[in-house]
Formats: C-alpha cells, sequence, structure tokens
C-alpha cells in the first residue's frame, strides 16, 4: 500500500463491513467518510474512486482464499502428484464454504463489473495479480508432476485444466455459498455440492 497504509487499511475494513451488510452498490463514500471521521477530500486522497476500494477488497478476498488452500503441510508426504493436486483442490473448496464474506463479495464484485474496470493504478495492480505465471502456482507443479508419474491424464494445456477447476469451483461457490441454507431448504444440499465439484473435477483428470 501507499503511505497512509494504516488509514487504507481502516478504510477497507469498514467499507467491507458496509457491504456486506447494505450490498455492494449501497456503498456511499460520504457515509463511509463519516463513519472513519475524515472528510471525503481525505478520503479520496486514500481512493480515487469507489470502484478503486471495490478492487482492493477484491484482491484482499481473493488471497485470503488463496492463502488458506496453497500452503502444504510440513508432515505432508504424497505418493504422487494426483494426490498432491488433490490436497490443493479439496482444500481450495473447503477455504471457500469457510471464507463466506470473501465468496460473498467476490460474486457481488462480478456482478457489478461486467464490462470493464475502471482505469486506475489498482487496476493495474489487480490485473497483475491476477496474471501472476501460473507455473510458479504450487497447483501447476503437483499437476505437473502428476501427468509425469502418471497418476493424473496428459493434458496438452495443463494451464487450461488448472485455471478452469480454480475457477469452476469459485463459480458453484459465489452460488451456493452466500445463501447455503436456501439450497439446504430447497434442495437437500449446500456445502456438499462444492466438495463433490471438487470430486468430480478430480475423477476427471485421475490416469
Amino acid at each position: 500500500m501507499r503511505d497512509g497504509s494504516a488509514t487504507e487499511e481502516k478504510i477497507l475494513k469498514l467499507a467491507k463491513k458496509m457491504i456486506i451488510k447494505n450490498g455492494i452498490a449501497n456503498l456511499d463514500m460520504k457515509v463511509l467518510a463519516e463513519k472513519i471521521g475524515c472528510s471525503r477530500s481525505t478520503l479520496y486522497r486514500h481512493f480515487s474512486s469507489k470502484g478503486d476500494i471495490m478492487i482492493k477488497l477484491v484482491e484482499e478476498s481473493l488471497q485470503i482464499i488463496n492463502r488458506s488452500s496453497t500452503n502444504l503441510p510440513k508432515d505432508s508426504n504424497f505418493n504422487n502428484g494426483f494426490e498432491e493436486f488433490s490436497w490443493y483442490v479439496n482444500e481450495r473448496a473447503k477455504a471457500l464454504i469457510k471464507e463466506v464474506d470473501s465468496v460473498t463479495f467476490i460474486r457481488d464484485f462480478d456482478c457489478l463489473y461486467t464490462t470493464a474496470y475502471p482505469q486506475s493504478k489498482e487496476v493495474e495492480g489487480f490485473q497483475n495479480f491476477i496474471r501472476i505465471d501460473s507455473k510458479s502456482d504450487p497447483w501447476f507443479s503437483s499437476f505437473m508432476r502428476g501427468m509425469e508419474d502418471g497418476s493424473i491424464r496428459h493434458f496438452d494445456d495443463p494451464t487450461l485444466q488448472i485455471l478452469t477447476i480454480s475457477n469452476g469451483l469459485l463459480g458453484i461457490a459465489e452460488r451456493v455459498v452466500p445463501r447455503v441454507s436456501f439450497f439446504v431448504n430447497e434442495q437437500g444440499y449446500g456445502e456438499e455440492f462444492i466438495m463433490n465439484q471438487a470430486k468430480l473435477y478430480l475423477d476427471g483428470i485421475k490416469g
């Protein structure tokens, strides 16, 4: 973050609370400034627009989910790449179920920006965050190991497979997690949809 990181963290924390309570479209910069105890001009010195706040919050939400599902336990011992990759996929599914606020925010963000992002330094940073070389991702290493040892089927474009699984899990989580009680009441299942989706993906790539 830029100078004044403590203030920016306070802004983001409060903005997220307001969004969770009232919806992403109802975030009012004037009200946000009043709740923080600063003027709107001070608020805009930290974030030039409401869109910039949204960008930082969605990046933060994705980081929360990613951190929950990318650090292997120190005592982990997998027999092959498929077992290791399965751990990542199942941990991601569990993280999506657990991080309700983050998943809800990402869902609302996706609905808000259906055409183009506002142009700003925050957007540029966010896009760089999304475009990080997938080959440095631990998911990619375990997937490649699985193809090499035969525990994962061969794919001409493994990156596409990994991104499909990652985005597919997020997509069903966006649908189910914010309204899990409705799904349980109406269809008899809730979180099970996400874990079963993970299983279906894994069954489809197994060698």
